[in-house]
């Protein structure tokens, strides 16, 4: 589970932001908050805020984290570090998250040079005890390497360390992590390095109104009940023979090429693994077969009427919908949605919300959104709420509500008082505007 989010020097964050999923003293809503290693850690935050005010790029931030594990910094724009006023452009940038795994507490994140495209730092440290343990820590500046954990049985870590010591366009987790697969090493000396691996690449799951989403399938029979309380007219769902090439002409070259990478790297790891992907309102369903070839076949929904509707028949909302409600279905994955409310009812964003936070899935989900139905004490948690603010500098802050518990006392109607100002966080309108 997350327990929390670093971020400096990126799009509009120049100083550096600290996002915590860590529960607070308030009592209200207690089932919200899961216990692991002694830490009381949120399923859910929201993230409030003007448009512009920089609340995507806290989504973002963490999705470059995963794109840089997966792809190298080579990969990386070189204008993304803070561009507002006070900017540095030869400043490092910083990421780190930290993480609540398989009983353990970990510190995972690095720093880099955006405009050079340079990796120069990147740990993880094991903080489970009070002293904390570095499996490994690395600073490409100074071109020095060091862990707690090298041995002489295990020299496979150690001269993975020595080779990256002059790498700085790829991280050492990925490399030890491929060196891993490929050798098929499932020895327990590595289980720190893989599981923070396997968290932030497979478990953590990131979802645009605009991007397209690559998941474990679920049997629709198995959403039912839950398609039903959101009174989407959906039983069921049939499968059409298509063709891998239908995927490719409706994708760019690059995505299409990534997309065929991620099911291969998957396939290795997860045997049998079948995968949907929503290609705007198409949905297929994608399997690779021992001889490297891709069964692809096109979804089309069941609904009450017994007839039978292509994805694209069907609205942006119960697209959406169905590509949402693995928040329900999974568990110990981190979901994070920017702009929840696209294409949906504010009922059904209430609704989907309420429906997570009262089940038992052990999933974390983050939010972006300008739904101030959320904003509601009996739906939500103080703790939970969060705000992004943009000064006149370009400089974007992240806030919690926490902060101004004086203010947002529970009897108090907290989406009024946002909408009033109490908080900040809103766009400054100038009504005599005249043109």
């Amino acid at each position: 589970m997350l327990i929390g989010f670093k971020v400096r020097n990126f799009k509009s964050f120049k100083d550096l932001q600290y996002f915590s999923m860590t529960a607070s003293k308030v009592r209200n809503n207690e089932n919200h908050v899961i216990e692991k290693n002694n830490h009381k850690i949120l399923k859910f935050s929201g993230m409030f805020g003007a448009n512009g005010s920089g609340k995507s790029n806290l989504i973002l931030a963490m999705s470059i984290v995963k794109n840089i594990i997966k792809k190298g910094i080579s990969s990386l724009f070189n204008n993304l570090y803070f561009r507002g006023i006070g900017s540095n452009k030869k400043d490092d940038s910083y990421f780190e998250y930290e993480l609540a795994l398989n009983n353990k507490l970990y510190s995972y994140g690095f720093e880099i040079n955006i405009l050079k495209k340079e990796i120069v730092s990147e740990w993880l440290i094991d903080m489970t005890k009070n002293k904390e343990k570095k499996i490994f820590e690395r600073n490409l500046k100074e071109k020095t390497y060091y862990s707690d954990i090298i041995d002489n049985k295990h020299s496979n870590f150690s001269n993975c360390l020595e080779e990256m010591k002059l790498n700085n366009q790829n991280l050492f987790l990925s490399e030890m992590v491929r060196r891993l697969i490929m050798s098929n090493n499932n020895d327990e000396f590595f289980n720190d390095i893989y599981n923070v691996f396997k968290f932030l690449m497979h478990d953590t799951i990131i979802i645009r109104p605009s991007t397209h989403k690559l998941f474990d399938i679920d049997y629709i029979k198995q959403k039912e009940k839950i398609l039903k309380a959101l009174d989407i007219d959906i039983v069921d769902y049939i499968t059409e023979l298509s063709d891998i090439k239908n995927i490719k002409l409706k994708l760019p070259d690059n995505s299409f090429n990534n997309l065929i990478n991620d099911i291969d790297t998957l396939s290795l790891r997860y045997k049998n693994l079948s995968c949907t992907l929503r290609i705007e309102n198409d949905i297929y369903t994608i399997k690779k077969q021992s001889d490297n070839t891709y069964d692809v076949c096109s979804l089309k929904f069941i609904h009450n009427n017994n007839n039978s509707f292509g994805a694209y028949e069907e609205s942006d909302g119960t697209i959406r919908i169905l590509e949402l409600i693995d928040i329900l279905l999974t568990n110990d994955k981190l979901f994070l949605i920017d702009e929840l409310d696209s294409s949906l009812h504010p009922l059904l964003v209430s609704g989907l919300l309420k429906i997570f936070l009262n089940s038992k899935t052990t999933n974390q989900l983050i939010i972006t959104t300008n739904e101030i139905k959320i904003l509601d004490f009996n739906l939500v948690r103080r703790d939970e709420i969060w705000f992004a603010e943009k000064n006149k500098n370009g400089e974007s802050k992240i806030f919690s509500l926490e902060e101004y518990k004086d203010i947002a006392k529970f009897d108090k109607k907290i989406d009024k008082a946002y909408l009033e100002g109490r908080f900040g966080a809103i766009a400054n309108i100038n009504f005599n505007y005249e043109h």
